[in-house]
């Protein structure tokens, strides 16, 4: 299959939607602003911008998206701005010129038949949250965010608390071959990757395999287990998010996932306010 081919209009507006929908359910509170424009806020997890942010599907131009985000987050360091929709050239050099930085998201879907379904790797397990949240503080310390520090890395691993209200969160991960016996907590799985079912789409994320593990095939027994157990739920769809400037979209899009067109997160920091 060639490379960034594009799901229907009809589809792509339904991922966005479904995305939309669950990421709103995650937050502990929801302001709504206006028409396709929200306020989300967990104030036990502020160090997560995905859990406290401005989330729009059409767009209302940088003045008000700016006004919306000085509006709902001024107790809070940061600023965030998820846009599930195209913006304008004039959106993004506003939001560029009011400080933030703008950074395009790919939202991508496959489809799912009654062929995916395949017999479980004997290389994966799936496991509960508490089994594999020193897993994920480990990626985030080492891979992801290594200046973070460990009160943010306790946010960042906390707030998957959260997705299980918007939809069944299902966590799988390879064990270490390496280990014999028992190792330092994190150390005993290479690799990992969540879905969230919820009625007819499942999202895979979080796909990964630590660097000294790479070059195993361990990412497509993840992603062939995750489309498996999608749709033994009965999902029709998976779909996932993908940095637009990166490679993974090129190797999702080898495995027949579909650009549905673009999304955008805009971030700002205020180190002055004191606040995580």
């Amino acid at each position: 299959m060639s490379e960034h081919v594009t799901a229907s209009v009809e589809l792509s507006e339904r991922v966005h939607d479904w995305y939309a929908l669950i990421t709103r359910e995650r937050a502990t509170k929801l302001i709504e602003f206006g028409p396709d424009q929200w306020g989300l806020l967990t104030p036990e997890w502020p160090a997560s911008y995905a859990n406290n942010g401005v989330l729009v599907r059409q767009d209302p131009g940088s003045t008000e998206l700016i006004a919306l985000a000085e509006e709902l987050l001024s107790t809070f360091n940061h600023r965030y701005i998820m846009a599930m929709c195209e913006l304008s050239a004039e959106t993004l050099d506003g939001l560029a010129s009011a400080g933030y930085t703008v950074e395009p998201e790919l939202q991508m879907v496959r489809p799912l038949t009654d062929e995916d379904i395949q017999p479980l790797d004997p290389k994966i397990s799936f496991v509960d949250e508490e089994t594999i949240r020193p897993f994920n503080a480990r990626l985030w310390r080492e891979e992801w965010l290594p200046t973070a520090t460990d009160e943010t890395i306790t946010q960042l691993v906390g707030r998957r608390e959260t997705y299980s209200r918007s939809t069944e969160f299902i966590s799988m991960a390879i064990r270490n071959p390496d280990s014999i016996s028992s190792v330092e907590p994190g150390y005993e799985f290479v690799a990992a990757c969540d879905i969230a079912v919820r009625d007819w789409a499942a999202e895979i994320d979080g796909v990964v395999t630590v660097e000294a593990h790479r070059g195993k095939g361990y990412g497509d027994i993840l992603i062939s287990t995750a489309l498996s157990t999608a749709r033994s739920h009965g999902c029709q769809y998976v779909a996932l998010t993908a940095l637009a400037t990166d490679w993974p979209q090129h190797w999702y899009a080898r495995r027949g996932f579909l650009n549905t067109g673009p999304a955008w997160v805009a971030t700002k920091i205020d180190a002055s306010s004191g606040q995580p």
